[in-house]
């Protein structure tokens, strides 16, 4: 199963085959994320989704949650640097 990369953004949505290159650059510290984008890494039934909630750079900046299968794997606020780091690990298990 391809994993996915969907970033739906003021009602635009782009889904893409997601890669640890592309993770970095859409969570890099530059990049700009408008409140109420949706950044959602999938592959079967595992999945992590950021919403950008808060002020670029705060420690609130995204709610995080996140599932495989039943089981909820995250959830809560987190720092951009913590929301990527989650989903390198995300992309992980799936490589390793």
């Amino acid at each position: 199963m391809t994993t996915v990369l969907r970033i739906c953004d003021n009602g635009h949505e782009r889904i893409v085959p997601a890669s640890a290159e592309l993770v970095e650059r859409v969570f890099a510290p530059e990049a700009a994320i408008a409140d109420g984008t949706e950044i959602t890494v999938a592959d079967g039934e595992r999945w992590l989704a950021a919403l950008a909630v808060g002020a670029q750079g705060s420690p609130g900046e995204f709610l995080l949650s996140g599932a495989a299968g039943e089981i909820a794997t995250a959830s809560g606020q987190a720092a951009r640097s913590d929301t990527l780091r989650r989903f390198r690990e995300f992309l992980l298990r799936r490589d390793g």
